[in-house]
């Protein structure tokens, strides 16, 4: 979530650093628009969550994601 221009994980409320320097964080972005046949037809829905909520969340699936490692990644 991003309130003046600063992030913020939705989950726990830390700010969430963007900047390319050592504090640097990667988070997870996610975006949902329901279509019909849902309860929330019609709206959009978006969330930032930090790496640590993420993977706590994550402990809660039934089935685990796909994990796949990897070689190349654009940073900053």
């Amino acid at each position: 979530m991003r309130k003046a221009g600063i992030l913020y994980c939705n989950c726990c409320g830390k700010m969430i650093s963007e900047s390319c320097d050592a504090q640097r964080e990667d988070f997870f972005h996610f975006e949902k628009t329901w279509g019909y046949f849902s309860k929330k037809d019609g709206t959009s829905e978006s969330a930032d969550i930090c790496e640590s909520c993420l993977e706590q969340w994550m402990t809660q699936f039934q089935i685990p994601p796909q994990t796949v490692e990897r070689t190349e990644i654009f940073e900053c």
